[in-house]
């Protein structure tokens, strides 16, 4: 009869925690998409949209930078805390004194977002730089902006070569293919190597996950000395560039965006770390940071969590 009541007790906690994490499976995408839309934002007001900003390469040939700032946004436009550092030369400090809009924020998404008008952003701005600084600013950042473009259509073209070069190999004779798995970046060896590389960088980023102070989960990051041009080619999808063409470099630092599971080789379902104490369960977003600087050969991969409560299902215990 005990043993009887433990297995039925036993599937009822079962049962219990499989309909919790059913009702809180849409409460986490719901969590998701909102920290999607503070992201964007294109949310706060349709004019305020940064893929939507005036051509600033038109405005510097026409010697018109310092209008165009002012007028690419209505006055009343939203901006957010991040986007008011970038696009006026601010820091913390500077918006201390800004009025601002909470916008946002909760349960497992984090404090609110703060919004600033744009009619005040441009006003501090030019207090603190004056019109001429602002304007050396902006030019400063035009040619920052052309220089990425360029490295962005490198790369681009140096992906659709090696494309190519892939779709080549895969057609060619098997002698190639037997010469081309003796190489470093193919063989066996390293595919495990890999593998493993994968597993340890997951159990790593498990053990970094935590809380800030209000609650929410904590953006995470590790880093990984010793790695090679051909590893970082490999983890992030491309193990025949080990010269890096494919990849765009900003300063001495390689930088992607990479889904989460694909990096750590595995299911969304094993990217998840339970807190016991705290009855919640954090799980780690989908995309993940990967920067990678060759001259150290340093591995840094960042990213953040989202949570859920997993408190219901413990009260059957």
């Amino acid at each position: 009869q005990c043993t009887a009541k433990m297995l039925i007790r036993t599937k009822q906690k079962k049962n219990n925690r499989q309909k919790y994490r059913r009702n809180t499976k849409m409460n986490d995408l719901l969590g998701h998409e909102l920290r999607k839309a503070l992201s964007d934002h294109s949310n706060y007001n349709n004019n305020h949209v940064s893929g939507q900003r005036k051509n600033r390469a038109a405005a510097a040939a026409t010697g018109d930078l310092f209008d165009e700032w002012v007028n690419e946004l209505d006055f009343h436009d939203m901006v957010s805390s991040k986007e008011a550092k970038k696009e006026y030369f601010l820091t913390a400090d500077d918006l201390a004194n800004v009025r601002y809009e909470p916008i946002g924020g909760g349960f497992g998404i984090g404090p609110p977002t703060k919004c600033y008008l744009h009619e005040h952003l441009v006003k501090t701005s030019v207090r603190k730089h004056g019109r001429a600084g602002v304007v050396k600013k902006l030019e400063a950042r035009n040619k920052r902006e052309e220089k990425k473009r360029m490295r962005e259509e490198q790369a681009e073209q140096a992906r659709k070569r090696l494309k190519t070069i892939t779709n080549t190999s895969a057609d060619g004779a098997a002698a190639a293919a037997a010469a081309t798995a003796t190489t470093k970046t193919a063989s066996a060896s390293d595919t495990q190597e890999i593998k493993n590389l994968r597993k340890g960088l997951l159990k790593m980023a498990k053990e970094n996950m935590g809380f800030q102070m209000s609650g929410a989960p904590k953006n995470w990051k590790i880093e990984v000395p010793g790695i090679s041009k051909a590893t970082f080619a490999a983890l992030v999808g491309r193990p025949t560039d080990v010269d890096l063409e494919s990849f765009v470099k900003k300063g001495a630092y390689y930088k992607e965006q990479y889904d989460a599971s694909t990096l750590f080789g595995t299911y969304e379902a094993q990217l998840t770390k339970d807190f016991n104490r705290e009855c919640v369960t954090q799980n780690i977003g989908p995309y993940v940071s990967v920067r990678y600087k060759p001259s150290t050969m340093e591995l840094s991969i960042s990213g953040y969590a989202e949570m859920y409560a997993t408190m219901s299902y413990r009260l059957f215990g």
